[in-house]
């Protein structure tokens, strides 16, 4: 990995982690496409899913008393399920197609977010569904989040408790994520570099943001971040068709 790459690893880890700590969610779908762009889409997806790792523990922090145990354990067993099929497009889609899902699944995403779209059915099936989308998500994008924001949401679920149990389940699903990376032999020494340079500065954005969280408007911040979504989705679907990355 060239320093020029390097550097703009750990300008995206700032920001990334600065936007999850002021607005509550995003890490991975803020640092995934243009992560994407500067290492490659596969490697991309792994070593966002180790530095999430960081994000929600520290998230996870705050709010574990808020947590909803049994419904972030059923959420896990159904994501567990989907993370095999996650692997499998993730090894057998070439890096261009897969850096178009990205950016597809993020903007879909932050369009969803924006519009404050709901689910309106209530069934088992789409409890069921929602953990299995969002684990297969996990596997094959890094971005297990959407289906679970709209699925909470729809469940009503109250602002803090939705952010414990989110992180809560963002945690351990990418433990199981990470574990299932390195059985496939998918982390190396590459991503463990990346991710042991990006620490301090993910820390360092994450505490900047949660001092800023204080004197921000949430609801302002978090219709910002969408707005980055939504340009840093359009970019990476740039990128995808030239299908190239820096160096």
């Amino acid at each position: 990995m060239s320093h020029t790459q390097l550097a703009l690893v750990e300008i995206l880890a700032v920001a990334a982690s600065f936007s999850q700590s002021v607005s509550g969610f995003g890490f991975n779908l803020l640092i995934v496409p243009p992560l994407a762009l500067v290492i490659g889409a596969k490697q991309a997806v792994v070593t966002a899913t180790l530095m999430g790792l960081i994000t929600s523990a520290l998230t996870l922090s705050n709010a574990r008393a808020s947590v909803s145990w049994g419904l972030g354990a059923l959420l896990f067993v159904t994501a567990a399920a989907g993370m095999p099929v996650g692997i499998l497009v993730l090894i057998l889609v070439e890096p261009g197609m897969l850096s178009a899902l990205i950016a597809v699944t993020v903007l879909v995403a932050a369009l969803s977010y924006w519009k404050g779209y709901r689910v309106a059915t209530k069934s088992p099936l789409v409890d069921a569904g929602a953990g299995f989308l969002s684990g297969l998500l996990s596997t094959s994008t890094s971005m297990s989040g959407p289906p679970l924001v709209l699925y909470l949401q729809n469940r009503g679920v109250v602002a803090d408790q939705f952010r414990g149990t989110i992180n809560a389940f963002f945690l351990a699903s990418g433990a199981l994520a990470s574990l299932l990376f390195a059985v496939g032999g998918r982390i190396g020494s590459a991503e463990l570099m990346v991710v042991f340079v990006a620490s301090p500065l993910i820390l360092a954005g994450w505490a900047a943001g949660h001092l800023a969280f204080r004197r921000l408007d949430v609801a302002r911040a978090q219709h910002v971040v969408i707005f980055v979504l939504i340009i840093s989705a359009s970019l990476s679907i740039a990128g995808a068709l030239g299908n190239r990355t820096f160096s």
